[in-house]
């Protein structure tokens, strides 16, 4: 590896100078604190009285707005109040007329509509008149009359916003008229109970029903626009306990939800004016006997039109003195970005994987301190991994070829030792077969224990060692395989799953009386392959299952003879898949005593092809 020159410090010692200390030399040069200073007195001078001036002017318009949505509701409850003063005939009153009982229901009904009737002309702007009795019966006129009715609709609508023990009159939000079909409308309403006032104490106690007045928008808009204002400048109504539009200038948003206000309503207080809201002032009016608020939201620019000429000159002045600032700054800055350019490229480079890579900057400022430090970290670094990077890779590799040969002779012997016991059991009558199972095998070790391979040819190599156990044991355990075609083609590293269906047999089915089932599954999960070996064997006592699981953890070491035998498959596995991809892959064992064992892999998802063949076919076995 070829060793750059290194760039050293000239023998001269360099006076430090700062970037910080360079750049305040410069600004403070120009008069950049005399123009701040002056431009903040011109407007302190101005600024503030006019806009008290003009926002105190808004609030009226918003105070005339809430007198006259006031003076609105009160008419409205005068028209509402007409119900009681209506004479049907001489001596008869509304009262009397729901409880004349000697009355036919056509002629009650026609009788209440045309009392409804004439108070739906008393203000051109209702559009419908509501009148529910107490046994839930509707009477309704409306303008067109001609309007279908949503009965369903209705029902719902009315029912929602009854409210029994109410004597005063209430108003309901902007809504849409849906409870009439077709209807695009949306309107206010206003409903209030109608009392029995034939004694003292049911005009008190006793409602006869509940009437609904319908209010068009365009009565509000009517007066509303004398309050709007240009250049973004917006009027709105806003029930303050809903937090819904009464009257927004954008049709479609009235009786939505107010958002965008709903954040500030509890500022607004009757002891203020306005309150100030990010770049906007908002001037608003409580209406007295109501939660409504008249709010206009004026953006902050607007109030500077009435001293523009103030404000351009300030400009004017602030602008000329910015733009020489510009143009010596623009020749200060290139001067500075030079050595900042040369050093983000250096470290770009390096980052890249060129250790060779220096920053070539003799300046006597942080910008070379910077440089000569990263020169200094990039030698190192190149050196450290000189001389420990390869010795690292060997180590790793040395490691995992060891216990690639502790696993092979400890997986041959017993191999050989089942295929002893079958020819002296069964007379050789198996011995061909099981012979070139062994042979299948022994050319599957051949390639060696640190090899990648897919995992088909893994299960393939389980499938001709559990050809010899079915011999072996008389048919009694039996191997299932159930994994997804396309997790076949995943590559994992040869021999992980022999050493634990080995355990398995050994000391989970064998030393059980009758059949038994080793399962081998696979799935995806998030960027991670899950391999799963279960058996109904034996399994192991609790005690016996946290050693084994602090044995893989690194935290116990086995001693005898039994122990070392039983759990070196399982450790050596743990640790060649930690080497290979890392401490976050690994193996994780669960078992339960006399129900079997479970046994988990955690491996990386490396796919053969890029092109899978289609997910969900699967392979049982």
């Amino acid at each position: 590896m070829i060793i750059p020159k290194i760039i050293r410090k000239s023998g001269r010692k360099r006076r430090y100078t700062s970037i910080f200390t360079k750049s305040i030399i410069v600004l403070i040069g120009i008069g950049l604190l005399p123009l701040v200073l002056m431009g903040i007195s011109i407007y302190n001078a101005y600024s503030a009285s006019i806009r008290e001036t003009l926002l105190s002017n808004m609030n009226q318009a918003a105070v005339y707005v809430g007198k006259n949505t006031a003076d609105l509701l009160d008419e409205l409850e005068e028209d509402m109040e007409y119900i009681y003063e209506y004479q049907i005939t001489e001596y008869d009153y509304f009262y009397e007329l729901l409880e004349d009982d000697s009355i036919s229901d056509n002629k009650k009904e026609a009788v209440v509509l045309k009392v409804l009737n004439d108070i739906l002309y008393k203000n051109q702007y209702i559009s419908h008149v509501l009148f529910v009795d107490r046994n839930r019966k509707t009477y309704l006129v409306m303008r067109p009359p001609e309007i279908m009715v949503n009965e369903r609709n209705l029902e719902l609508w009315y029912g929602k916003y009854y409210e029994k023990d109410n004597r005063r009159m209430r108003i309901i939000p902007t809504h849409e008229t849906d409870y009439y079909y077709y209807s695009k409308e949306k309107d206010f309403t206003v409903a209030k109970n109608i009392m029995d006032t034939s004694t003292v104490e049911s005009s008190e106690t006793q409602a006869l029903g509940t009437l609904y007045l319908d209010i068009k928008m365009e009565y509000l808009k009517n007066f509303m626009k004398e309050a709007e204002f240009k250049d973004g400048g917006e009027t709105v109504i806003i029930d303050r306990k809903n937090k819904v539009f009464i009257y927004h200038p954008q049709k479609e948003k009235a009786g939505k939800f107010a958002e965008e206000y709903c954040d500030y309503l509890n500022e607004m207080t009757a002891d203020r004016q306005y309150i100030k809201a990010g770049n906007n002032y908002m001037i608003y009016s409580m209406i007295d006997g109501t939660d409504w608020i008249v709010l206009v939201k004026i953006p902050a620019f607007n109030l500077e039109n009435d001293f523009k000429a103030i404000r351009n000159t300030t400009l004017l002045i602030i602008g000329i003195s910015a733009i020489l600032l510009i143009i010596i700054y623009l020749f200060y800055v290139k001067a500075m970005n030079r050595p900042i350019q040369t050093l983000k490229e250096t470290m770009e480079e390096i980052q890249g994987g060129n250790l060779e890579a220096r920053a070539d900057i003799p300046s006597n400022d942080e910008m070379g301190i910077l440089a000569n430090g990263l020169n200094q970290m990039a030698e190192k670094l190149q050196n450290h991994i000189r001389q420990v990077y390869i010795a690292k890779i060997c180590q790793r590799d040395a490691k995992i070829e060891a216990l690639n040969t502790q696993i092979q002779p400890h997986y041959l012997y017993n191999t050989l030792d089942v295929i002893r016991m079958t020819a002296v059991t069964n007379d050789d009558t198996l011995t061909a077969e099981m012979i070139d199972s062994l042979s299948s095998q022994l050319k599957y070790l051949m390639a060696g224990a640190s090899d990648m391979v897919s995992l088909r040819t893994e299960i393939d190599s389980i499938r001709n060692y559990f050809k010899l156990i079915r011999i072996r044991y008389d048919n009694r355990f039996d191997l299932e395989v159930d994994v997804q075609e396309f997790l076949l083609e995943c590559r994992v590293p040869q021999l992980i799953i022999q050493p634990v269906v080995e355990n398995a047999v050994k000391y989970g089915l064998r030393p059980k009386e009758g059949e038994g089932m080793i399962a081998i599954y696979a799935k995806e999960g998030e960027e991670y392959l899950e391999i799963t070996v279960m058996d109904n064997g034996v399994g192991m006592s609790k005690e016996r299952l946290e050693f084994v699981q602090k044995l893989l953890e690194g935290e116990e070491k086995s001693d005898s003879t039994t122990q070392k035998s039983a759990n070196i498959g399982l450790r050596n596995v743990n640790d060649r898949i930690s080497l290979l991809f890392g401490e976050e892959y690994g193996l994780q064992i669960n078992s339960y005593e006399n129900i079997g064992t479970i046994v988990k892999y955690y491996l990386p998802m490396i796919e053969k092809y890029e092109n899978m063949q289609k997910r969900g076919d699967k392979e049982h076995v």
